[in-house]
């Protein structure tokens, strides 16, 4: 509560010989503050709040009825201290609350979903509706965060589609699906395995599950990535995978040739070694039997890639 001391009133008196009419207001028991004659016949100074309708009562400015006729005419100017701050706050209340009510609702109606808007195509529009609809993702309902890679991830599975987003912007979700401008190929839908035995040096996924760790040996047939997306909740979505992997792979074998290039032809072909793999070293030494040819090399798997 503020203090009636420090709430004050700037009033102005006016009629001939105003000091006369704060001598009157002296003999009331009602202090002045802050007096300056501005006119010869006019005095401003300040009272406290709680001493207003004191002076009003000893020279009413009309606002009594049957007041008549009064030598001093009083008029309020404005309050002083604190309370001109009171008395700002209290003409501009309604402004004041109605700006809290809509910044409140704006924060309230930030969580909520008004509408879906697609960029790119929309011939997957009804996929994905209904992917988002499952997820709890709809119009007019809370937006639940962390369901977005969950849409993608079922977006992308689809036939062409090569890129998905899912964003919400104020009361808006964006999704956006492009499909591939290239023909559609053959997708293997399987899960991605070792063709090759060696060492796992890089392991690149887009899609599915990584099941190897880099820098650890694998053996040809083994799983690399597995075929399905993980979910928060500990769900399995069904995806096709999208991955490349690199082997680095050795090749040690004694080979039955009489020329050390026809050796290296054979332990190539067996080893099989394609264009798109390096040889980083090569070895081959004279036997008895032939030649022992020695090849470190690096594959290059992929699938759907």
């Amino acid at each position: 509560m503020i203090a009636p001391s420090l709430w004050k009133v700037r009033l102005q008196i006016m009629g001939l010989m105003p000091e006369r009419a704060l001598l009157r207001l002296r003999r009331a028991h009602v202090a002045v503050y802050n007096v300056k004659k501005i006119k010869p016949d006019c005095i401003v100074f300040n009272v406290k709040r709680e001493d207003e309708e004191k002076v009003f009562a000893i020279y009413p400015d009309g606002r009594y009825e049957g007041a008549g006729y009064a030598p001093y005419t009083v008029r309020k100017i404005r309050s002083e201290g604190l309370g001109k701050y009171v008395e700002f706050f209290k003409r501009r209340m309604g402004l004041f609350v109605g700006a809290l009510l809509a910044f409140a609702l704006i924060l309230f109606s930030d969580r909520y979903v008004f509408s879906v808007e697609f960029i790119g195509t929309d011939v997957y529009k009804r996929e994905a509706l209904i992917a988002l609809e499952e997820e709890g993702i709809t119009p007019f309902s809370p937006y639940k965060n962390g369901k977005e890679d969950i849409v993608c991830a079922r977006m992308l599975a689809l036939d062409g589609v090569e890129f998905c987003s899912v964003k919400k912007s104020g009361n808006r979700v964006f999704v956006e699906v492009r499909l591939s401008p290239f023909p559609t190929r053959f997708t293997d839908k399987g899960t991605m395995r070792a063709k090759h035995t060696g060492k796992l040096v890089s392991l690149t996924v887009l899609r599915g599950t990584p099941l190897a760790e880099i820098g650890k040996e694998v053996l040809a047939g083994e799983e690399l990535v597995g075929n399905w997306f993980s979910t928060q909740e500990g769900e399995q979505v069904r995806v096709e995978p999208i991955a490349r992997a690199s082997i680095a792979c050795v090749y040690d074998e004694e080979i039955a040739a009489e020329k050390e290039e026809c050796a290296f032809a054979i332990a190539y072909l067996e080893a099989g070694i394609q264009d798109t793999d390096g040889v980083t070293k090569k070895e081959i030494i004279k036997t008895d039997g032939g030649y022992r040819v020695r090849l470190e090399y690096t594959v290059v798997e992929s699938i759907n890639f």
